[in-house]
């Protein structure tokens, strides 16, 4: 992208403009939060409904016994030498770690002062968070039954929400780097860990028997509306403080006079 930022500018006559303008008294952050929290309610109605969905009408199906069958063969393939590198692949996306890494590159932005691509990375893991709790709390479903390689959970399979946190959080810093930084050798690794640490969380997930491959659907579908809601929210809290900058229609506007010479 061309200049720092761009990737969270308003586009004009965009849904974020319009609803700059609509909420133009609204303070920035509290506009964006409702952006947030209204994504936060559109992707609990979908993910609780794919959930109910898996629970409580695919039971028994061709779907679970494509599930069933997964969760076997991952088994067999366990070794001495694999169990820890899923270990590894586990805690990668284990919150703290998650929490960890945001952080540092809080850190690292504010030192630039980047405070809307730090308002995205916020945002964006906000809303996978609420939902991924919120889904597991409220959808009970039963994790694999086989042998477990991680510690007891206390929320359902459905989603993974290190899966989803790991997606969210490396596709997040991969675009903030593509749209502040133009060397091409940076740009490809940070995309490399944005495609590359979601699958091996995921896939160590499953190796350890702690969720069905069908949960990580669910995590995919949490990432993605995370990843644009947290956006639109970024776009409407810049589009107000825009607005705010600018005089309303039918203000009148002040002139000074100038003093003759």
């Amino acid at each position: 992208m061309g200049m720092p930022g761009g990737m969270l500018e308003p586009t004009q006559g965009g849904l974020a403009a319009r609803l700059g303008a609509r909420w133009r008294r609204r303070r920035p952050v509290v506009a964006g939060a409702i952006v947030a929290f209204l994504g936060y309610l559109v992707m609990i109605a979908l993910l609780i409904g794919l959930g109910l969905l898996l629970t409580k009408v695919l039971v028994g199906g061709s779907v679970a016994a494509w599930d069933d069958g997964l969760n076997r063969w991952f088994v067999e393939q366990r070794t001495a030498t694999l169990n820890p590198v899923a270990n590894v692949g586990s805690e990668i996306g284990a919150t703290f770690t998650i929490i960890g890494v945001a952080a540092l590159a809080c850190i690292l932005l504010a030192i630039g002062r980047h405070w809307r691509e730090i308002g995205f990375l916020v945002a964006s893991l906000s809303i996978e968070a609420a939902v991924s709790l919120t889904t597991s709390t409220l959808v009970v479903r039963v994790r694999p039954d086989d042998p477990r390689l991680d510690a007891p959970q206390p929320t359902g399979s459905f989603p993974s929400g290190h899966t989803a946190a790991t997606i969210v959080l490396y596709v997040c810093l991969a675009l903030v780097i593509t749209s502040l930084v133009r060397n091409t050798l940076v740009r490809i690794v940070a995309w490399s860990f944005a495609i590359l640490m979601p699958i091996y969380v995921g896939l160590s997930r499953l190796y350890q028997a702690m969720h069905h491959p069908t949960d990580l659907v669910g995590s995919v579908l949490i990432a993605a509306g995370s990843l644009l809601f947290g956006l639109l929210a970024c776009r409407t809290a810049v589009a107000v403080a825009r607005e705010q900058q600018e005089p309303t229609i039918g203000e009148p506007v002040r002139v000074e006079e100038q003093a003759a010479p």
